[in-house]
């Protein structure tokens, strides 16, 4: 059971994080690219084709930089959560000291 919800969010991850950064990669290219949308690149020539490759490259590391903070991110956020056997932040429930009539 514990496999199959790994597995389901490890593959709900993929999907929006190759959806969330392919939008920012293809929108950063359209600002700044020659024009058109990136499968436009393959038939630019000239100046406009080393301009063309220039934006892609930019957005590529836009996004991976961007991929890399979010892992930082990720990262601090996993080495705040507890560790096993740590109960240290967690309340106890009251210790009765005399016992209770059934």
């Amino acid at each position: 059971m514990a496999t199959t919800a790994v597995r389901f969010f490890q593959t709900l991850g993929n999907a929006l994080g190759t959806a969330v950064f392919g939008s920012v990669l293809a929108r950063l290219y359209a600002a700044h690219g020659p024009g058109g949308d990136i499968t436009a690149l393959a038939r630019l020539t000239g100046a406009s084709r080393a301009d063309g490759i220039r934006a892609f490259v930019e957005a590529t590391q836009v996004v991976f930089w961007g991929g890399a903070a979010l892992m930082a991110l990720a990262a601090l956020l996993a080495l705040r959560l507890p560790k096993a056997g740590d109960t240290k932040g967690t309340a106890a429930p009251p210790r009765e000291t005399e016992p209770v009539a059934a």
